[in-house]
Formats: C-alpha cells, sequence, structure tokens
C-alpha cells in the first residue's frame, strides 16, 4: 500500500470514527435528559437509530474501502468513495433525527450510503475475479 492510498484511508478511518463517536454521545447525552423530567423519548429513539444505523453500515464499508487499498486503489478512488460516505453519513444522521419522517435529507444519505456499498462491492468483486 502506497503513503497516499494510507492516507486517504486513514482519513476517512478517523472521521468515520469521529462521526460514531459524536453519535454515540449524543445517544448518552440524550439517555440523561430522558432519566430527568427535561427528557424526550422520541428525541432518544432518533439518537438510538441515527448511532445504530451508522454502526450498521460504515464498519463493512470501511472494510472494503481497506481491502481496496490493498487491491492497488488509487487514493483519488479512496478518497471519492470515503468522503462520500462520511457525507452521506452526516446527512443521515441529521436527517433522521428531524421532526419531519422521512426526511428528504436522511433519504438521500441513505441512499448515498447504499450507492457507495454497490461501488465498494462491485470495485471488490471485480479485484477478486
Amino acid at each position: 500500500m502506497e503513503a497516499a492510498q494510507l492516507s486517504a484511508l486513514s482519513l476517512w478511518l478517523g472521521l468515520n470514527i469521529l462521526l460514531t463517536l459524536v453519535l454515540a454521545v449524543n445517544v448518552t447525552r440524550n439517555r440523561f435528559k430522558a432519566m430527568g423530567d427535561s427528557g424526550d423519548p422520541d428525541t432518544l429513539q432518533k439518537a438510538v437509530r441515527a448511532h445504530g444505523n451508522n454502526i450498521e453500515y460504515v464498519p463493512f464499508i470501511l472494510l472494503g474501502l481497506g481491502l481496496l487499498a490493498m487491491t492497488g486503489a488509487s487514493a483519488q478512488t479512496l478518497n471519492i468513495l470515503g468522503g462520500t460516505l462520511f457525507a452521506a453519513r452526516v446527512l443521515h444522521a441529521y436527517g433522521i433525527q428531524q421532526a419531519k419522517v422521512p426526511n428528504p435529507i436522511g433519504v438521500v444519505g441513505n441512499v448515498t450510503t447504499w450507492l457507495v456499498m454497490l461501488c465498494v462491492a462491485a470495485k471488490l468483486i471485480m479485484a477478486g475475479m
């Protein structure tokens, strides 16, 4: 793996780990609020869903990005896929926590995540042939 590939992979792994941490802290914050009188169970449920949805998708896609890097994918490819994934997950996390359900921003984030997942899967399959 070249330095540029490693740098790209490190950037998107780090940012997605940070996003997961922010979403986890948001769940904890809302749980503490729910223990008191100021908490809203619906807000807590949305925070849990945002974190859980992130955990469902991101690890597998990041694993796929790592394997793509090992099979020679360019740093540019890793940056495009990693950046798109990160932006999609931020949009989804924001959208899923809004009052309007389904929220168009969350839907765009989720569909974009699926597209990144499809691209990573296709590139891995092609690399394995």
